[in-house]
């Protein structure tokens, strides 16, 4: 009995539309579902798109995309109660290496799917999922309201809380290792004073990552703000586990906090804000990726918890895009041969395994230990807060040896020397 279609995408995020497109031009017959309609419109996430991968399957990408800017200015900050700290990054060479965009995933996911269905894969918002369906231990498509769809390959890529990967027990359930919460606001604010704002010109755009290392009761989360066309989005990522051991504060407090901290007001100041959502981010690196492959299924972008952070870099749509690409690929090859067994398809393993993929998360292996930590969220901020401080005060009195005030920033830290250089080592050897 001939399947339906030759492979049922689950998902219209960057993983499930980059996938459906590959395959619709390589004349496969695909189906992408999703659980939005139209699809990807739920997606509410925001960031920087990095669109190399991208560029394989959509050459004028830039062209196709509704990108907002040209990231030229990149920022890193720890932020103290009265205090910002931090590693601003600017470049003309980001002009001649126009990769990174910052962009808003409900206009890149529409337009995602619509390049997908423009290629001749059926595109179908308002389904939601039930399960994938089985016949003699293979998957054999889906499960939706008691219909089947059958096809013979199934990629899932329903993003950070994947729940027919789950309930078919393709995958553990998610905990608080794997995922993060994350909060975002949009502002509305005049493309001129952006630009203003920012010390920008143009097109050019803003990226930053901040560390909020001043919330009560030891509660670790970071912000990150991207500036687009005429809006700002603005936003905090907070360990589940920190929510819930310390009760008396939620993520949308962290967020006011984060919103009212003197730095970041001065920059949504006046902003009208258009927009709030929440949802979950990737953050549990190689120990919260599944088996990717089975009979007749592979998993892709978030899903698979492709995502990398060590707290200057934020990545996670690239991957995604680069492991939906792969997963078509592996099916183009297993339909050369008729095989869609688990052994024909572990190729999507290796290919991700010879790209940066998972090269990156076994770089970066234990990487979340160090970017959810005290030494990060607390001890970082709190000694260089002191140290750029009395080295940047006028106060009379002679100056200071630089390693002088670097040891005695420490000492007031109250942190044990020794026990803070191993690590301060081990951090390193994890970024």
């Amino acid at each position: 009995m001939m399947s339906e279609f030759d492979v049922i995408v689950v998902g219209g995020g960057p993983a499930g539309t980059s996938a459906a497109i590959r395959l619709a031009q390589n004349k496969v017959n695909v189906l992408l579902v999703d659980r939005a309609d139209p699809p990807g419109s739920k997606n509410v996430s925001g960031g920087v798109l990095w669109g190399n991968d991208l560029g394989k399957i959509i050459p004028d990408w830039e062209k196709i995309i509704p990108v907002e800017r040209l990231i030229t200015r990149k920022g890193t900050t720890f932020l103290t109660k009265d205090s910002a700290i931090s590693l601003d990054f600017s470049s003309r060479k980001f002009l001649t290496n126009r990769t990174g965009y910052s962009v808003l995933r409900v206009k890149m996911d529409l337009a995602l799917a619509k390049k997908a269905k423009e290629e001749g894969a059926m595109v179908i918002g308002g389904v939601t999922v039930d399960s994938v369906a089985r016949k003699d231990g293979k998957i054999i498509g889906i499960e939706q309201d008691g219909d089947t769809i059958t096809s013979d390959t199934v990629i899932l890529a329903e993003g950070a809380n994947p729940r027919v990967a789950i309930d078919s027990g393709l995958r553990k359930p998610i905990g608080d290792r794997d995922v993060a919460i994350g909060v975002k606001q949009i502002y509305k604010i005049p493309e001129d004073k952006i630009n203003e704002r920012f010390n920008l010109s143009g097109n050019e755009g803003f990226a930053g990552e901040y560390v909020l290392g001043y919330l009560p009761d030891g509660v670790e989360a970071g912000g990150f703000l991207y500036t687009n066309k005429n809006t700002l989005s603005v936003g905090v990522v907070v360990s589940p586990s920190h929510l819930r051991n310390y009760g008396q504060m939620h993520s949308y407090d962290i967020m006011e906090e984060f919103v009212q901290h003197p730095s970041i007001a001065r920059l949504v100041e006046g902003g009208r804000l258009e927009e709030y959502s929440a949802h979950l981010v990737v953050e549990g690196g190689l120990s919260s990726v599944p088996k990717l492959y089975g009979d007749g299924y592979m998993i892709a972008g978030d899903a698979a918890g492709f995502s990398f952070s060590n707290g200057l870099v934020i990545q996670g749509m690239n991957y995604a895009i680069a492991s939906g690409i792969a997963a078509a690929d592996t099916f183009i090859e297993a339909k050369e041969k008729g095989n869609y067994t688990a052994k024909a398809l572990s190729d999507y393993q290796k290919k991700l395994e010879e790209s940066y993929v998972l090269k990156d998360l076994r770089t970066f292996k234990g990487i979340e230990n160090s970017t959810w930590s005290s030494m990060a969220h607390r001890t970082i901020p709190d000694i260089l807060e002191r140290f750029l401080f009395r080295l940047n005060l006028e106060d009379g009195l002679p100056k200071k040896h630089i390693l002088e005030l670097l040891l005695r920033s420490v000492s007031e830290s109250g942190h044990n020397k020794t026990s803070l250089a191993l690590e301060a080592y081990r951090m390193m050897r994890r970024m």
